[in-house]
């Protein structure tokens, strides 16, 4: 009988809790809400700025008579044509090569395009990566200024710059597309 009440009293003793010892409560989990997507937030107010600076910065760029070399400040301006480039990496632009009304209808096409390609070239070599940048001759087809003579044809030997892709965020305006 000693055996059994010895073992009534160990269960005993296993089934109450010993004082000063307090039992750890466990809070029951959680699960997380689970909640739509937060809205995209609105457009930075200074997208419309980005645009604009995108569009006043890509100057056209002027060329000596019958050349692919740039003149007076058109070095500057390829210069910020580039600036612009790299702060906007989403950007890609068409570089339009331009003549004067000088030449037959295929030479100026074939310098319209070397001018492009020139630009092209040298906005990569101030890092501007390949594959932003196309390019599209227009020879003497699309003048900047009509009529005849050498104020006219200098500013007629050209290239223009098309954003052809706004930066993520950026709405499509101008000529932006």
């Amino acid at each position: 009988m000693r055996n059994s009440t010895l073992a009534v009293a160990a269960l005993a003793l296993a089934l109450v809790p010993l004082a000063g010892c307090k039992k750890k409560v466990v809070p029951p989990e959680t699960t997380p809400e689970v909640t739509e997507a937060p809205a995209p937030a609105p457009a930075p107010k200074d997208e419309e700025e980005a645009v604009a600076q995108i569009e006043a910065n890509f100057q056209r760029v002027h060329f000596a008579f019958d050349s692919t070399d740039l003149v007076d400040d058109s070095e500057a301006a390829l210069s910020e044509n580039a600036k612009i480039l790299g702060d906007f990496p989403g950007v890609r632009v068409e570089v339009q090569g331009h003549a004067d009304e000088r030449g037959t209808t295929d030479y100026n096409l074939a310098l319209g395009q070397r001018r492009a390609n020139i630009i092209k070239e040298r906005l990569e070599r101030m890092g501007v990566a390949t594959g932003r940048v196309t390019e599209v001759s227009f020879g003497e087809e699309r003048p900047l200024v009509e009529g005849s003579g050498p104020s006219v044809w200098s500013k007629n030997r050209r290239a223009e710059f098309r954003v052809l892709r706004s930066p993520p965020g950026v709405p499509v305006t101008g000529t932006v597309e």
